[in-house]
């Protein structure tokens, strides 16, 4: 296989359907669930905002996150987790509905001033399904309160709206640090499942068999291969080859790079088998999956609203 290619960038929007626009430092949006959505027929396609976080909560409805490699099923009340970067698409079922907090990393990394948990909490995409009635109501009362000073001008407005995103971030951290304490049933092992994702991310362009995985995790394959099954149901080898399928994906829809330099960069010896391999886990051909989902992809309009200006504004 040939040697590794430098990533290349992948497109990135303010939010879904909006132009590419510069994010501004202490930009924030909030809004429900069904305002956006609902206009869309329940169906947000794939799309990425580069420097901007999001969190939902969903109090109605359901439906599907995709989340990168992942799919994660929404069960009401969820907390739904969006890191800055991602790629992400929603299928909700008609009538969902809930809140979404649409944050700049600057803003929320200066709120946070650098605590673990909330550190922690916007590196990786999360669904936290069936909250119980004190967590989803403390979630939902901040979301209210941080809609209601959004659109207020009283005196104290930016710190009033400061105050509430630390309430959400603080509640959705405690959320995911107990569900992460209770999955958890071995840290050791939870560790090294986290190794081999950083391993997978930085090295996956490499073509590397498991067996070098487990040599620099200090494991046995045998090991590597039952700690996969117990957290994911799948063995490692599947986990490596659907990371670069996701990549090959994303390279397909946000980018033009021909076919060829997208299997050389991705570690494939020839165009003719990154194709094989493609249409094998997809059931497409790779040209058949760019032209299907390109069309749609960069259309759209939308509302944004910044901390900056002071009040609200249509963008």
């Amino acid at each position: 296989m040939a040697d590794p290619a430098p990533r290349i960038p992948v497109e990135r929007y303010l939010l879904y359907g909006e132009p590419v626009q510069s994010v501004e430092a202490r930009f924030l949006h909030v809004e429900p669930i069904r305002l956006r959505s609902g206009r869309h027929e329940w169906t947000i396609a794939p799309h990425a905002h580069a420097d901007l976080h999001q969190i939902l909560l969903v109090t109605r409805g359901g439906g599907v996150m995709r989340a990168e490699a992942e799919r994660y099923s929404i069960a009401p009340a969820a907390l739904l987790i969006v890191p800055a970067g991602s790629i992400h698409a929603f299928d909700f079922t008609a009538g969902t509905d809930g809140w979404v907090v649409t944050v700049a990393d600057t803003l929320a990394g200066e709120v946070a001033k650098g605590e673990a948990s909330i550190v922690r909490l916007l590196r990786q995409a999360r669904c936290v399904n069936t909250l119980d009635g004190k967590e989803a109501d403390a979630l939902s009362a901040a979301f209210v309160d941080l809609s209601r000073e959004f659109v207020w001008s009283a005196p104290a407005r930016m710190l009033a709206i400061e105050a509430e995103l630390i309430r959400i971030l603080v509640a959705a951290a405690r959320i995911v640090d107990a569900r992460s304490r209770e999955d958890a049933s071995a840290p050791v092992e939870a560790e090294l499942i986290a190794r081999f994702q950083q391993l997978i991310e930085r090295d996956f362009r490499k073509a590397q068999p498991v067996s070098s995985y487990a040599r620099r995790l200090n494991v046995t394959e045998d090991r590597l291969l039952a700690a996969c099954h117990r957290r994911f149901g799948q063995p490692p080898k599947v986990l490596i080859q659907r990371r670069v399928l996701v990549e090959a994906q994303r390279w397909l829809i946000y980018t033009t790079m021909p076919l060829a330099e997208i299997s050389h960069a991705l570690g494939f010896r020839d165009p003719a088998y990154f194709s094989r391999v493609f249409k094998r886990k997809t059931g497409e051909t790779p040209q058949a999956f760019r032209s299907s989902r390109t069309g749609s992809a960069l259309s759209g309009q939308w509302i944004g609203s910044t901390l900056a200006s002071g009040r609200p504004r249509l963008s």
